[in-house]
């Protein structure tokens, strides 16, 4: 085969024609690369012209119509013109608006309503405006993908809602709803006061999100009937459940009804009562001491918690009062003098007595702890055996060995009141014994002086002057009567007071006041034998009889020493309990008693009186004053 290369031709071999040969293919293969590239260049032209020129024949179409297939609110506008669209929206979404009805919901509760009423309506020429404009407006792939979007029928406009002249009518049935919705956030407060626990339940409160729920109204998701939950705020107060419910259990724990029992004896205590023993406080929370709020809850800025603990120093105080009423003292045998001077023994009692301590750690360990609603608290009382200081074995086998070692005598004038403060009173000490090492103190033997004991109001020296109105007036003759029946046996006289002035009946300078508070009288036993008292008390006398053994010792008395006189002021008011006329002088008496035992001295007591002058006034005209 031959070939021309187009300047001569070649005969012959092999390599000559393969030369020619790649130079035709050669020739063939660039033109088809012109011909692919022109036809690459000029079809996207091509396409992009015709898609200008389809644009611009739609623009064109559609310049005052919706492009076809878009939706609004679910109604097809596609095609429709302004105004006809519009009447469309009119008659298929704004008039079913309107009749749709409303429906709120909360925790059960319903409301309702429609979008009517609520003057609430669709924004029918903002959803026309935003159909036509689809597709017509933006950047040129913008509108064509607003076009391929309508042909395909997913063009969607949304359609906006708006008030209708004003938003009142949406107002006040969000208002409706809130006062049946809201509940006030009330704060807990615990306290005590003399009725006792004092309490104020917290209330986690709740109100109505208006915002959210007319923003809800506001953004249908369908323009047919509805049903809205209502979205609803917690509001905490300062002090909630997590900050009160436990200190009001612990409190209530402590103030359940309390009987605290010693074998047959029982104390209760009321709510009231325990509450005094409690320590309320309420302190600020630190984060994470209370639960954690839920997410949109309503939260005070500080939030506070309580705290309910015992008060030890309350505590230990009511216990102490506790034992005086469970306490059983033990009862000391005692002895029975008869007319005829013959003893007898009264047999001792065994007492018990509360622990206090263990008392104040039960009560520490067991008034927090809660108890099944409406029971009472029961607490057996930890205790132990009260003996008896002089028993009654003991009584018995001194017996016989007693005898009387003493006796004293004082006279007072009839009054009915003064025998009756005077046997009362010397009657509580009768047979009691005064073991080796005891001191015996008037007051503490003596009791309560009360009307309800059998005293009554008779005369008594009060500030240096008689008082005819004194409960247990007379008091002191018991006294003074003891004290001469003791003193004379030589025990140690630890304590001994005068009168405010001098009371010419008893031996000058050796009576011996009492007055509570603070004027005793007591005296020891320092010998090593017991030793008891007995009175015989007559309508003008009472009698100290001293019981015991012979104590050995030898006591005498000097004689009294009177100095520093003072006469009754003329000034001075009379005192009732003497005679117009009649007067005493003021003075400074001295007595030194000194007691021998085994020829050495034991005691050497002065006995210093110190009397204030006393009168019952000026004598009469034709009276003879007297002055003492």
């Amino acid at each position: 085969m031959e070939v021309r290369s187009g300047t001569r031709s070649i005969k012959g071999g092999v390599s000559e024609m393969a030369v020619v040969t790649r130079n035709a293919a050669r020739g063939r293969t660039g033109a088809r690369l012109r011909a692919l590239s022109v036809v690459l260049v000029v079809a996207p032209l091509t396409v992009v012209c015709v898609a200008l020129a389809i644009g611009l024949a739609a623009d064109a179409l559609y310049a005052d119509r919706a492009l076809p297939g878009v939706t609004v609110a679910g109604v097809d506008v596609g095609s429709l013109t302004r105004p006809a669209l519009i009447d469309r929206l009119q008659s298929e979404v704004a008039r079913p608006w309107s009749e749709s009805m409303v429906t709120a919901t909360y925790d059960g509760q319903i409301w309702r309503t429609t979008n009517g009423a609520l003057g609430v309506r669709p924004d029918v020429v903002a959803a026309a405006d935003a159909a036509m404009a689809l597709g017509k407006t933006g950047s040129p792939v913008d509108r064509l993908g607003a076009w391929a979007d309508a042909l395909r029928g997913s063009a969607t406009v949304p359609m906006a809602l708006q008030a209708q002249g004003d938003a009142a009518p949406l107002d006040r049935w969000l208002a409706t709803i809130a006062a049946d919705v809201d509940r006030p956030a009330i704060s807990g407060s615990l306290a005590v006061d003399s009725r006792g626990l004092v309490v104020t339940e917290p209330q986690v409160g709740r109100q109505l999100d208006r915002v959210a729920a007319a923003a809800t109204m506001l953004a249908p998701q369908t323009l047919e009937d509805r049903e809205i939950a209502l979205s609803v705020r917690a509001v905490y107060p300062a002090v909630d459940p997590s900050g009160f419910d436990e200190a009001l259990a612990l409190a209530r724990a402590a103030t359940t009804p309390l009987t605290v029992t010693v074998e047959d004896r029982r104390v209760t205590e009321d709510p009231a009562g325990l509450s005094s023993l409690l320590v309320i406080d309420r302190l600020l929370a630190r984060p994470g001491e209370l639960a954690a709020t839920p997410a949109g809850a309503i939260v005070p800025n500080a939030r506070f918690r309580y705290t309910v603990t015992l008060d030890q120093t309350r505590v230990s105080e009511w216990v102490k009062a506790l034992g005086v009423k469970l306490d059983r003292p033990a009862v000391s045998a005692r002895y029975v003098v008869n007319k005829e001077n013959t003893l007898s023994v009264i047999s001792g009692v065994a007492g018990i007595r509360l622990e206090q301590d263990k008392m104040k750690a039960l009560m520490l360990s067991e008034l927090l702890r809660p108890v099944v609603a409406g029971s009472a608290r029961e607490l057996v009382a930890p205790s132990a055996a009260d003996s008896t200081s002089f028993s009654t074995q003991q009584a018995q086998e001194w017996l016989p060995k007693l005898t009387r070692t003493s006796t004293y005598t004082t006279y007072f004038p009839v009054s009915k009141t003064r025998h009756a403060n005077i046997s009362t009173g010397a009657s509580q000490f009768d047979g009691v014994v005064i073991l080796p090492g005891q001191t015996f103190s008037f007051w503490s033997l003596l009791g309560p002086v009360t009307v309800e004991r059998g005293y009554a109001y008779a005369g008594a020296i009060i500030e240096n002057r008689s008082d005819e109105n004194v409960i247990g007036g007379g008091l002191c003759q018991v006294s003074t009567t003891m004290f001469n029946a003791i003193s004379t046996l030589g025990y140690e006289i630890v304590e001994r007071h005068a009168h405010g002035y001098l009371i010419e009946r008893y031996p000058m300078g050796l009576d011996a006041a009492v007055f509570d508070p603070g004027v005793d009288f007591k005296w020891k036993n320092d010998t090593a034998t017991p030793v008891f008292v007995w009175s015989w008390v007559s309508d003008t006398s009472v009698t100290f009889d001293v019981w015991g053994l012979p104590t050995g010792r030898t006591v005498t008395f000097t004689d009294p020493a009177q100095r520093n006189f003072v006469d009754v002021p003329a000034d001075q008011p009379a005192d009732p309990a003497f005679p117009k006329g009649y007067a005493l002088r003021g003075r400074d008496v001295y007595r030194t008693r000194t007691v021998l035992e085994g020829g050495k001295v034991l005691h050497v007591d002065l006995f210093f009186s110190h009397y204030a002058p006393v009168w019952g006034g000026p004598a009469e005209e034709g009276q003879v004053g007297i002055v003492h």
